[in-house]
């Protein structure tokens, strides 16, 4: 082949026109390139979280099982030796069966049960943690008796 025969084909591939436009053949093959917009979802329906509501035979079972618990915890006059008995077994296994009801009903419950519920537990285990951690003696200064009143 000659070089006369050669014919050389130069094309313009820029995408922006000498005035900074957006050639119009550029324009016209991104446009046939683009996918179809994607259409809005439907509006769906909120779904609301059922109302559940309050049961006050719960709310009186968890009363019953607090004060239980608390006679537990503050003691209770032993009818042979008259003497206060604090039961820390008893209080211990009150709250754990309080707990395994948050557990078992979690989700099932009214606010105003959930709220009954975790107020009366975090109440007794703080008080439980009080009465079963053990008593620091304080202080005794001077090496004096402590006075009792």
């Amino acid at each position: 082949m000659s070089e006369k025969d050669k014919t050389l084909k130069v094309v313009d591939r820029r995408m922006f026109t000498s005035d900074g436009d957006l050639r119009e053949d550029v324009k016209a093959e991104m446009e046939s390139q683009l996918p179809e917009p994607p259409k809005p979802p439907a509006p769906a329906a909120k779904e609301a979280a059922p109302v559940i509501p309050t049961n006050q035979a719960f709310l009186a079972l968890l009363d019953m099982l607090a004060q239980t618990a608390a006679m537990y915890l503050q003691g209770f006059p032993d009818p042979v030796t008259g003497k206060l008995s604090v039961d820390l077994a008893a209080a211990r296994q009150i709250i754990e069966s309080l707990q395994s009801l948050k557990e078992k009903t979690a989700g099932r419950l009214s606010f105003e049960e959930t709220d009954a519920l975790d107020g009366l537990l975090g109440q007794l285990q703080l008080a439980f943690a009080r009465m079963a951690a053990p008593q620091k003696p304080g202080p005794n200064p001077g090496g004096r008796p402590a006075r009792k009143f």
